[in-house]
């Protein structure tokens, strides 16, 4: 009798063991990211133009195809909607580099502009919270800035304020190397700005 006892707490470990292996845990790149927390500091009216100078130089080094009256455009845009959503500019522009690479006609798999909005999943409560009511006013950079950086705000806001886990739902699933590359556009944005 135990015999079989201590064979089945054996199996029950072992099985435990493989199961706290085979789970692989949370990649949450922004919840210890020490720049984004002292980016918070930087959100003001005092530190605008440098946050935009960041973003410009950014954007003209990831697609120097992009004029430089658009990027500006994209940065102010980026500046302004994070200001009233109560977002970093940073991080939505580490979502824009992510899904666009600052491509204003991007179009892939029903997602649109900028910020590669879904059109099908998003258009029932876009057309009744914006002035949208069009896949081609979708496209146009303030409304796709706007929509994006709202679905975001909204996100986070859902997830208890995890950029991490908001991060998750913009993009419609948990996955490591998204949450990844967006922090990693955003620390490089993070260190334009510090050198500045």
């Amino acid at each position: 009798m135990r015999s079989r006892f201590g064979l089945c707490i054996l199996v029950l470990a072992a099985m435990l063991l493989v199961t706290v292996k085979a789970t692989p845990s949370f990649s949450a790149p922004f919840s210890s990211c020490r720049e984004y927390r002292a980016m918070q500091r930087h959100l003001t009216k005092k530190y605008q133009a440098k946050r935009l100078k960041a973003l410009e130089i950014y954007f003209t080094r990831k697609n120097p195809k992009v004029s430089q009256k658009k990027i500006s455009r994209y940065a102010n845009l980026i500046d302004q909607y994070s200001s009233q959503y109560g977002l970093d500019p940073f991080l939505v522009a580490g979502v824009m580099m992510k899904e666009s690479t600052v491509k204003e006609n991007a179009v892939s798999k029903g997602n649109y502009g900028l910020m590669q909005i879904n059109w099908n999943a998003n258009r029932p409560w876009i057309v009744k919270t914006f002035p949208i009511k069009t896949k081609k006013q979708l496209m146009v950079p303030e409304n796709n800035i706007r929509v994006g950086v709202h679905i975001l705000a909204a996100n986070i806001k859902k997830s208890k304020g995890s950029v991490d886990k908001g991060l998750d739902r913009y993009r419609g699933r948990s996955l490591a190397s998204y949450r990844n590359s967006v922090h990693a556009h955003y620390l490089a944005i993070a260190r334009i700005f510090k050198k500045l």
